[in-house]
């Protein structure tokens, strides 16, 4: 297995020999005399944490730690002073460094910062790759968003399975805009880089293969499996999911926690699809400024319930028994499929619920709420 690589710029001889003495069972070790040759060394095979001295002949630690910046902005280093005062390692944070500490140094202390600190450097370059990969796929992913409608004439299935990935893929691609806006004022900060989103795009991710594998099932005329499923969680991972959404718009996505032991039996992927619509639906319908959608689960009797409210002006009242059919859709030139709440109407009933469809009680926009028979 390749060794973590260490580059070590001091220009005393004893320093050098002790750090790689330190380091050589763990690290694989580059030691120089010069902030030069240093910068040399990093052009061929950058390392995954820098040790340098801060007073050096020649150029100073000062000046070599700008031009590594210039060549390695997520590089961790660690400067090494025993003359200056701390103005002069406060200097050196202020221009980049990840740490200082003080000679004569600690050998433990100096071998747990150095840990860490490869570990961070080989995080954020990580991260940086991630989200240069995801800004090179977000035109892909939209272009493929666009074909949904071309997909849909293959068949009713078809348009069934574009528009479930069709949400997934729309989460996934609000979080790497998201992700990419986040690294991008992290670098200029010099901050950490928020993992947040990375996770909520590797879940999304799941969702859509879990997606594909049900329509897989579906093919082959397999049943897809039947558990106990706590209802919170999935309504939490969907309202984690919104709030992708919700930052296009400006607009405010509130969950209100039920209980925590909130039971019922059904298929984890199809109840979650259920969610998801009648969450996507609401994100959809509210204004561009000041939307807000408000998220709950609650018990009442023998029924577990799912309610979503928005304040996107609501449902007329003479098309709320239009809306849970095939294709019916208000959303005119905008792409809408007019399948969310008919699938999700569908989910319900065969898991022996049943979509109720309305408005709030101010007269401000929509209250939708899915209700399951509760386990307990």
């Amino acid at each position: 297995m390749t060794k973590d690589r260490l580059l070590v710029i001091d220009d005393e001889l004893g320093p050098r020999e002790s750090l790689r003495f330190l380091f050589k069972d763990t690290y694989d070790v580059v030691c120089v005399d010069s902030v030069d040759k240093g910068l040399a060394v990093m052009r061929e095979n950058p390392p995954d944490a820098i040790i340098m001295d801060i007073k050096m002949p020649g150029k100073t630690g000062i000046q070599g730690l700008r031009e590594i910046r210039s060549l390695d902005d997520q590089v961790s280093i660690v400067m090494l002073t025993g003359f200056g005062s701390l103005e002069t390692a406060q200097d050196a944070i202020r221009l980049g460094a990840t740490d200082y500490l003080k000679k004569p140094f600690d050998t433990t202390e100096l071998q747990e910062a150095i840990a860490g600190y490869v570990q961070r450097t080989k995080n954020n370059r990580k991260r940086i790759a991630a989200s240069e990969h995801l800004e090179a796929m977000i035109t892909q992913l939209q272009e493929q968003l666009e074909t949904k409608d071309k997909l849909a004439s293959l068949g009713e299935e078809s348009s069934e399975f574009v528009h479930d990935l069709n949400n997934s893929l729309s989460v996934i691609h609000g979080y790497a805009q998201m992700l990419i806006e986040d690294i991008k004022d992290a670098k200029r900060h010099g901050q950490e880089i928020n993992v947040a989103y990375l996770e909520q795009i590797e879940q999304s991710v799941s969702r859509c293969r879990d997606i594909l594998t049900l329509w897989r099932e579906r093919s082959l005329r397999a049943e897809s499996s039947i558990k106990r499923l706590n209802l919170g969680q999935l309504v939490t991972e969907c309202t984690a999911n919104a709030k992708a959404l919700a930052a296009k718009k400006s607009a405010q996505v509130n969950l209100a926690q039920g209980p925590e032991n909130c039971f019922i039996e059904g298929n984890n992927i199809q109840i979650f699809r259920a969610i998801q619509n009648i969450v996507t639906n609401a994100l959809e319908a509210v204004p561009a400024r000041e939307g807000f959608v408000g998220i709950r689960w609650r018990v009442i009797g023998r029924r577990a319930l799912v309610e979503v409210e928005d304040n996107g002006g609501g449902f007329p009242p003479d098309k709320i028994a239009d809306m849970q059919t095939r294709h019916y859709t208000t959303k005119g030139q905008s792409g809408g499929m007019g399948l969310g709440l008919f699938i999700t109407k569908n989910i319900a009933e065969a898991h022996g619920g049943s979509l109720l469809l309305g408005n709030n009680v101010a007269g401000t926009g929509a209250f939708v709420t899915l209700a399951f028979p509760y386990l307990g």
